[in-house]
């Protein structure tokens, strides 16, 4: 599953003042923030709502910005920008507005217009080509089918009622650098080389996998191509993770340090892998998240650095909103720390589901070059 992107025609949830500008207002759908001309809307008011980090087609865009707009969006895309000091995320849009496309009357609240107005999700261009060029695509055959992607974490603005008031929950840092993981798992033969070794008795009971969150690079061997090398197996290989790991356990991880994202190098010389999930393969083939307080002691026992936990305690969006901001704590020097991960202190069960959500800071957003979307 992918993080939530959607273009919903939906309805305004609040509207309050500026508090720096007398003719605009603050528009509340989900939890985002939006600035609007004040007057205009009214909360239960009918909208098409465009987040940050959207592409529009140039029917959309040539209706929403014409010739004589004060605002111009730079290549198509919808950013985070700040108005009289207050960040606008996104853009609320008048069905009105663009009654020449979409006839909006006869759409039920909450549809997704994304296909039909031809609006796409921005995509980072790809940070992790070396000099070799792209990696080859991979089978999804090839996988192993117990190695999981993380599928990221859901932003707590489309959810913003998920978590209770008083609710126990753990916030960690959000580290910004590259998804990866490993695992220790039931060896699969999904190969002629495999079936022969299984076969001829030869074939281990578990297998070393390892990758980024969308491919499983051990299914293939060192291929090359991120950073020039294969970075994910060079970071893993010296903390000896394979060795810290038993059979039927996945860690999951965030890699940091030179080169991996412009201007979030947290004082490293070196590239470092920083734990922050752990995934456990049952006896019945299912698999289970460790909770927060497992995890910790995890990292502990076997040896691995862990995400900064920033604040255990009661949920209370205003304050985790103030955690979300300032520098890194894992690198006070850093500054503007990318987010938090929200996590349910015992939200986990044995179908593997967990309660986590993410909040992005405003001011690591406000560097253009980054994107809601990690």
């Amino acid at each position: 599953m992918e993080t939530t992107y959607k273009v919903p025609y939906t309805t305004v949830l609040a509207i309050s003042p500026h508090t720096n500008a007398d003719k605009l207002e603050l528009a509340t759908v989900y939890g985002f923030q939006v600035i609007v001309q004040k007057g205009r809307y009214k909360p239960g008011d009918k909208i098409v709502y465009i987040p940050i980090d959207s592409i529009l087609p140039p029917k959309i865009e040539n209706v929403l910005f014409p010739a004589d707009s004060k605002i111009k969006l730079s290549k198509s895309r919808v950013r985070q920008i700040r108005i009289r000091g207050l960040a606008s995320q996104g853009m609320v849009v008048d069905p009105s507005e663009v009654a020449s496309i979409l006839n909006l009357d006869r759409l039920a609240v909450e549809t997704d217009l994304q296909l039909i107005l031809e609006v796409k999700k921005y995509e980072p261009p790809e940070t992790f080509i070396g000099k070799t060029g792209t990696p080859k695509s991979r089978d999804p055959k090839k996988a192993n089918p117990h190695f999981h992607k993380y599928n990221g974490v859901e932003n707590i603005k489309w959810f913003p009622n998920l978590f209770e008031e008083g609710e126990r929950a753990v916030i960690q840092e959000k580290l910004h650098g590259t998804n990866c993981r490993a695992g220790l798992l039931p060896f699969n033969a999904n190969s002629l080389w495999k079936k022969i070794k299984r076969f001829f008795g030869l074939a281990p009971k578990y297998e070393k996998c390892y990758g980024s969150n969308n491919v499983d690079i051990s299914s293939k061997g060192n291929h090359g191509g991120y950073y020039g090398e294969d970075v994910y197996g060079k970071t893993l290989n010296a903390i000896n993770v394979f060795d810290k790991l038993k059979p039927g356990e996945t860690v999951y991880g965030e890699i940091i340090g030179p080169g991996i994202q412009k201007n979030y190098e947290y004082g490293l010389k070196e590239l470092r892998f920083v734990l922050f999930d752990v995934k456990i393969l049952k006896h019945d083939g299912s698999q289970e998240w460790l909770n927060p307080d497992d995890v910790k002691k995890f990292a502990k026992e076997r040896g691995f650095e862990m995400a900064p936990v920033i604040y255990k305690g009661p949920f209370n969006l205003a304050f985790i909103k103030v955690l979300s901001t300032g520098n890194s704590v894992y690198c006070p020097a850093q500054k503007n720390r990318e987010g938090v991960v929200i996590k349910s202190q015992y939200a986990y069960n044995n179908q593997g589901n967990k309660k986590a959500l993410k909040l992005i800071n405003e001011a690591y957003l406000d560097d253009k070059t980054n994107t809601d979307y990690h």
